[in-house]
């Protein structure tokens, strides 16, 4: 683990905010399970994203914008067949975005607040976009997972099916990862052991509860 400013935010509230950072692939969800093991919360935006689809208001929008061709076979949106029309064409993702994201953000929002109230040493906010959707404002601590390009792209290759040109498309209306780092107060390597990740993670909720 490591630091890469002198000091990091003062919390807000004894139940800190740790908003992750990171790559496509670099382990933000074994990180936030990891802190969980810790006894604090997650936030986790893909989990609330996946409920939102099922509204139908949502799914009527997106059917409407992207047609019948992204549902399942029981009428459920597929959440690849929409990433893929989605990541089609910038306006696609903008449309898709302009749909889904309002409800989705207020959601997020409403979930870290609620789960400050709660008896927890500290709220980790697991969301693909914080930096780019502001997110960060919610946070009183970031922290960068970090990961090699050749892994990551072996991680995303294994779970998602992705080649590395599809991780590339991705992240390219991504923040750079040199920005996230740079935003980070902390950085976790990510690239061997869960079990030195989990010592890292350990050390960082040790400083800041």
């Amino acid at each position: 683990m490591t630091v890469p400013r002198s000091a990091f935010r003062a919390p807000r509230s004894p139940r800190p905010v740790i908003g992750l950072l990171g790559g496509i692939g670099a382990g933000k969800s074994l990180v936030a399970a990891q802190f969980e093991k810790f006894g604090c919360a997650v936030v986790d935006a893909d989990r609330l994203g996946h409920e939102l689809l099922k509204r139908p208001a949502i799914r009527q929008a997106l059917v409407t914008q992207f047609g019948q061709d992204i549902l399942d076979q029981s009428g459920d949106v597929d959440r690849r067949r929409l990433a893929d029309s989605a990541f089609a064409k910038p306006e696609n993702l903008r449309a898709m975005e302009a749909i889904v994201h309002p409800e989705l953000w207020r959601r997020v929002a409403q979930a870290v607040e609620a789960a400050r109230r709660t008896d927890v040493p500290a709220v980790v906010l697991d969301a693909a976009l914080i930096l780019e959707k502001g997110l960060d404002r919610l946070c009183d601590s970031l922290v960068y997972i970090e990961a090699p390009a050749e892994v990551r792209r072996a991680r995303t290759r294994q779970s998602r099916g992705w080649d590395a040109s599809e991780t590339a498309r991705r992240e390219a209306v991504q923040v750079s990862l040199k920005v996230k780092r740079h935003r980070a107060d902390y950085i976790v390597e990510n690239r061997t052991s869960p079990e030195h990740t989990l010592e890292q993670v350990r050390t960082i909720l040790s400083h800041m509860v």
